[in-house]
């Protein structure tokens, strides 16, 4: 399941046995809890208030039932890129510097996530299958949650998961008509076997606009651990630019890393998070090229991160 240029063989993604909140979330927000973090939720972020420093000094939050102001130190922005456009566009505060304008370029993508417990075992080539074809410019990876998670006792076939990306066409459907089309779809992709089986059970998730959307010139616009506008201001997130060069949720717990080491003050921001492998031959002649092409055009001529092939 090859999806990037480098480290093609190590996508190690885990799948929750469970369900995500009661397992990893909770636990970790007691964590924070005890550590006397207040978690807010169901509370969102309306504006902000800038000090004669140059600093955000309060963050103005919104409930359902109320209005209150956070007075602050220091703000992290942790959101992907539509959210950061979003925030940006509706501030007139951080309208008025061209980094947060920038960032309204910045914006998401729609992922459909679908899951079928079918009364058959399926024979899939590999625990990731990645499938194109089936609707115009949307893209989609089958997952055999069976293989990754192995057979539970009285589950009696197989349990796929499909995951549409750049999907905005397909999140109208109604939840029989998806689970007929995936269904559909699977069918022609594995053939009689599946053909044959039924759908016992499914289950659809909507993500409109929730995923980073990386489209080429999009690295320009991405903010960098601290904001070159307001010195209190730092981000965290896989939409941060990042000399790390890891990627996805690697990157964005990286970048929290550093964002957190960044606040304290430290000078290596990358304290406490390990290197990667030197690059494979085939990444690093690729990362020549770009540099090359780079400075022919007037450029400095460094490209040290794997996104730096989307400039």
């Amino acid at each position: 399941y090859f999806f990037v240029l480098k480290s093609q063989n190590s996508f190690d993604v885990r799948w929750c046995r469970g369900n995500i909140g009661e397992v990893i979330f909770q636990p970790w927000v007691q964590y924070l809890e005890g550590l006397g973090v207040i978690v807010l939720t169901d509370t969102k972020c309306v504006g902000f208030t800038e000090g004669d420093t140059n600093q955000i000094t309060s963050v103005s939050c919104a409930s359902k039932d109320t209005s209150f102001n956070l007075e602050a130190d220091d703000v992290v922005f942790a959101v992907g890129a539509g959210a950061l456009n979003a925030i940006s566009r509706s501030s007139p505060l951080l309208s008025q510097y061209p980094e947060f304008r920038n960032f309204t370029y910045l914006r998401g993508t729609s992922v459909l996530a679908t899951r079928i417990y079918l009364d058959t075992i399926i024979d899939t080539p590999y625990s990731a299958n990645a499938c194109w074809g089936f609707d115009a410019g949307v893209g989609m990876t089958v997952f055999d949650i069976t293989k990754l998670h192995g057979r539970k006792d009285g589950d009696p076939g197989s349990v796929l998961e499909v995951d549409f990306y750049y999907s905005n066409s397909l999140l109208g459907l109604s939840d029989d008509a998806l689970t007929k089309k995936v269904k559909s779809d699977l069918d022609t992709i594995f053939g009689q076997t599946c053909i044959n089986s039924n759908v016992i059970d499914a289950a659809i998730i909507r993500l409109p606009n929730a995923v980073n959307w990386y489209f080429p010139g999009s690295y320009s616009y991405m903010p960098e651990t601290r904001s070159r506008s307001l010195p209190n201001v730092y981000f965290a997130g896989d939409i941060v630019k990042s000399r790390h060069g890891s990627w996805s949720q690697e990157k964005a717990y990286v970048t929290g890393i550093e964002a957190a080491n960044a606040v304290l003050g430290k000078k290596d921001t990358m304290e406490g998070v390990l290197a990667l492998e030197p690059d494979e031959p085939h990444v690093a002649l690729g990362r020549e090229m770009v540099s090359s092409v780079q400075k022919l055009l007037g450029g400095k001529g460094n490209a040290p991160s794997l996104v730096d092939f989307l400039w």
